[in-house]
């Protein structure tokens, strides 16, 4: 009985569900169509101190907390990495962090980081090398005891070197096996002409390192007038301000010259470089060198790239994933240009038998905006979310204190980023149409697959030059 009674339940309410929800249909606004007042933000900026030893620091305070965060960038990237030790500034990062400093050992740093509740972790990439630290604020004098003798004391532990060695090699090693990675370490190589900004470390580059090397590239470039530090958290600026002096007196400042890179090449040769890989789907990415940050220009092709492959609904992904199902992954790209002029880029991971029409439907789209204006309608809901988007670079302390030290490191100018929103405030279609045909030129992209050549649709070579790439 009490089975035929739960089977009627459910049988009565598969009926009712239909007829409740049908009822119950809201009549919801096109969220489009909705005005929100306007979010205002009373911008905090953080206080700028320059040290004795040169050390420039942005402190911004947040008691909310019993915390502190800071990141310290130093001028001594992969950027500057001689051409036959690819990989050199990343041990040297490695190391540093892992390797023991002052008078603690590899094992002593971590113990002690443990105990407090702390961290510090160190990075390279592009012209910089990170070191950042988080501390619970009545510790941080020790972790930054720490940090100082990292930069300032490292040991470069042979046992280490050659642990962390085989970590950086295991990771080259696997990269080939991972095709997104793989894919986009090689195209940005071939986009730029093959200019040491984008390079990378292989087997033999980083078995050719030694400890002299990491000590040499250490010494050269890890100086206190080489760097910029963000501190924020639950301190008072005055007494940080004495700490840091206290803690880095030791560490003296030199007068260092990176090494001078060449200009990058805006037009490298437009062929189709294919790497063969055994897969039942294909990446692709496509492009060129376009401009640097703060040209007028960038900020109407990142608005322009936006409405053809940014986030949200956009031409790319409506087209060759909702309309025909072709890909799995696909949309564009315009990169941030500081030192060397920025790239714009197209991609897809697609089904590799659909390779080559995506290929074509990817340089149609692009060459769709360099011949027509795009809609006004696509024009304002970009602009708006931009807009609307601005409130989150204050969303926390950290971030703010962080970007203030970047944009002195970079060089940029301060109010880069409201000259930029003045110009989204009063863009036209007819401005964003001048700048993609300025800048985009589909005719002379370069283009990097990794797939099964067996299973394209079309052979590569109907779109120009096919290059192999041998990585054995």
């Amino acid at each position: 009985m009490k089975t035929r009674y739960l089977v009627f339940f459910y049988l009565l309410l598969a009926f009712l569900l239909p007829l409740s929800a049908q009822a119950a249909q809201p009549d919801w606004p096109d969220p489009f169509a909705m005005d929100f007042p306007t979010v205002e933000v009373t911008p905090v900026e953080p206080a700028k101190v320059t040290l004795s030893n040169g050390m420039v620091v942005f402190l911004l305070e947040d008691r909310s907390l019993p915390l502190i965060n800071g990141i310290a960038y130093i001028r001594a990237g992969s950027n500057y990495d001689p051409e036959d030790q690819r990989g050199l500034a990343q041990l040297t990062a490695m190391l540093t962090r892992e390797g023991g400093a002052g008078q603690r050992s590899a094992e002593d740093v971590n113990r002690t980081l443990e105990f407090l509740a702390a961290s510090v972790e160190m990075t390279a990439a592009g012209p910089i090398t990170s070191a950042s630290f988080s501390s619970l604020s009545h510790n941080v004098d020790e972790v930054l005891a720490v940090l100082a003798d990292m930069v300032q004391e490292p040991q470069f532990a042979e046992d280490r070197l050659e642990i962390l060695r085989g970590r950086i090699l295991e990771s080259i090693r696997r990269q080939i096996d991972q095709p997104v990675s793989l894919a986009s370490r090689e195209f940005f190589y071939r986009a730029v002409g093959e200019h040491p900004s984008e390079a990378y470390p292989t087997l033999a580059s980083v078995q050719n390192l030694a400890r002299d090397d990491v000590l040499a590239f250490h010494q050269r470039y890890f100086r206190p007038n080489q760097t910029v530090m963000a501190v924020s958290g639950d301190f008072d600026s005055a007494a940080m301000v004495e700490l840091l002096e206290e803690t880095f007196a030791a560490w003296q400042p030199a007068e260092t010259e990176p090494p001078e890179l060449p200009p990058l090449n805006m037009k490298p040769e437009p062929v189709i470089y294919h790497v063969q890989r055994d897969l039942a789907q294909s990446v692709v990415l496509l492009g060129h060198p376009v401009l640097t940050f703060d040209d007028p220009d960038y900020i109407r092709l990142d608005v322009l790239n936006r409405i053809l492959g940014g986030a949200g609904d956009n031409r790319l992904f409506t087209e060759i994933r909702t309309r025909r199902g072709y890909a799995y992954s696909v949309g564009s790209q315009v990169t941030q240009g500081f030192e060397f002029p920025g790239i714009f880029f197209a991609f897809s991971i697609s089904r590799a038998d659909k390779t080559g029409e995506v290929i074509a439907l990817l340089l149609q789209e692009i060459a769709g905006v360099i011949e027509e204006e795009v809609s006004a309608e696509e024009l304002d809901r970009n602009r708006r979310a931009i807009v609307n988007r601005a409130v989150f670079r204050y969303a926390s302390v950290q971030a703010v204190a962080q970007r203030s030290a970047v944009v002195h490191f970079l060089g940029v100018n301060p109010d880069y980023y409201d000259e930029h929103m003045a110009i989204i405030q009063d863009l036209t279609v007819s401005e964003l149409l001048a700048a993609g045909q300025r800048h985009l030129r589909p005719d002379e992209a370069v283009i990097l697959v990794v797939g099964n050549s067996e299973l394209f649709d079309r052979d590569l070579e109907e779109f120009g030059t096919v290059i192999s790439i041998d990585l054995d």
